[in-house]
């Protein structure tokens, strides 16, 4: 496909690396100089400096021969001013805008075909919606949760005195085969591989598990780890994806939650929204809050301000005077993606990857309802449904080539979650969860599509 991306930003540019992995002829408009030419010197493809809303750069990029057009720009007005432009003037089967103003958004506000576009997406909202995933399932450990099936996907870190160190990922299956799971990849020091039965997990691993909600609790036990049911938690920042996470929650759940923010006005604007929500003004920095509220209570607390430093320190604090589970919201840098796995905090949730997600999830086709990337993009995770025209029907799992660049982690049938074998066959309906490398991408869509 031909794909013409408006925004180098930190979203338009993980849109194109993705893309870029999977073989697609991508095109960058960029029209800071400095963003531009950083980069061209990073992704392999076209990179234009100009203004996405000059009919002669659009000219220039190609956008008359592209499938899709994406505005990722930091502006809501130049994204849906382009893709106005691109829908009036160029014959795009699909435009895609990035839209974060809740005057747009809020009660029924913009839909798909407005202003010629296709699909929005909203980066706040699609990370809300991984939050409330998390909460929803009650554990923070790096959990991915799936449109079609209840399956859980984890990001486990294996330190020195696990179980599963120094053991073979046959064996582990093997002494814990009534857990209904599957290893998917590893990440080793930022190297990361699908796993056969002969890999040796070692410390510092950071492996992938898939399986059902009870099996994960039996995995998570039998490591250390016990889920606790939440009864209050405090979201610390009123922040457009505080926003959203809260319009998600029931009254009942909004009613077990603080929220803190130092903005008086922000204050007032969610306790009238939010009538069951304990609004508190104040500075998160201020030791007397914690003191006062008695935060090391609590048994989550929501990191969800506009600041990723503020958020990954408060949440490494709150853990250190007694606070249960922590999240910190990433938004602006995700080079702290790397060093929070090391951090004494249980879920890091990255706005950018949230927006890559939906965006790939749109490009990819009806068939496909779920797609993650995991492991700063090396790994992705994806759900789709077997439609009856496909070529995989009838056989067994064993029989499909995937090279070792992928594996079929787990399939739903009529409602029932299966970990498969090499003897489990496919049918037609079958929502099945595929992990691959990166680079094998457009391989694996070729095979399963």
């Amino acid at each position: 496909m031909k794909i013409v991306i408006l925004g180098a930003g930190i979203r338009g540019f993980q849109i194109a690396k993705h893309l870029i992995s999977e073989h697609n002829d991508v095109v960058l408009i960029e029209p800071n100089p400095e963003q531009a030419s950083f980069a061209s010197s990073k992704l392999d493809c076209i990179v234009i400096n100009g203004s996405g809303n000059s009919v002669d750069t659009l000219k220039e990029a190609g956008v008359a021969d592209a499938d899709f057009f994406i505005a990722m720009t930091d502006s809501d007005e130049v994204n849906m001013v382009a893709c106005g432009i691109v829908s009036s003037e160029f014959d795009v089967p699909s435009k895609i805008a990035c839209i974060r103003n809740l005057t747009y958004l809020d009660l029924k506000g913009l839909s798909g075909n407005v202003l010629g576009i296709d699909y929005i997406v909203n980066p706040e909202a699609e990370a809300a919606r991984t939050i409330y995933g998390i909460v929803e399932k009650g554990d923070f450990n790096e959990v991915i949760t799936f449109e079609k099936s209840d399956l859980l996907f984890h990001n486990i870190l294996i330190s020195e005195d696990s179980r599963f160190v120094y053991k073979h990922v046959r064996t582990i299956r093997r002494y814990m085969h009534r857990y209904n799971f599957l290893i998917t990849s590893v990440n080793r020091k930022s190297r990361v591989f699908i796993p056969s039965g002969d890999t040796e997990i070692l410390p510092d691993d950071i492996i992938s598990v898939v399986s059902e909600e009870k099996g994960m609790d039996k995995i998570f036990r039998s490591l250390g780890h016990v889920k606790k049911k939440m009864k209050k938690g405090v979201i610390i920042g009123g922040s457009k994806t505080a926003w959203f996470l809260l319009k998600n929650f029931s009254p009942v759940t909004r009613s077990r939650f603080t929220l803190v923010d130092m903005d008086s006005e922000v204050c007032k604007r969610f306790a009238s929204q939010y009538p069951e929500l304990l609004v508190i003004k104040s500075d998160v920095t201020d030791e007397v809050l914690y003191e006062d509220e008695d935060i090391g209570s609590y048994d989550i607390i929501l990191n969800l301000t506009d600041n990723d430093e503020l958020n990954i320190i408060t949440a490494i604090y709150a853990k250190r005077i007694g606070v249960d589970r922590a999240l910190a919201l990433i938004k602006n840098n995700n080079n702290y993606l790397r060093l929070t796995p090391h951090l004494d905090i249980d879920s890091v949730v990255a706005v950018s990857r949230s927006t890559v997600s939906s965006v790939l999830r749109y490009i990819r086709g009806e068939n496909y309802s779920t797609v993650q990337t995991i492991f700063d993009g090396k790994v992705e995770i994806c759900e789709f449904t077997i439609q009856e025209d496909s070529s995989l029907i009838g056989k067994k799992i064993r029989d499909i080539s995937l090279k070792g660049r992928a594996l079929i982690a787990a399939l739903t049938r009529d409602g029932r979650n299966i970990i498969p074998s090499g003897e489990t066959g496919i049918n037609a309906g079958d929502v099945v969860v595929v992990t691959a490398e990166r680079a094998s991408v457009a391989f694996i869509q070729k095979i399963f599509s």
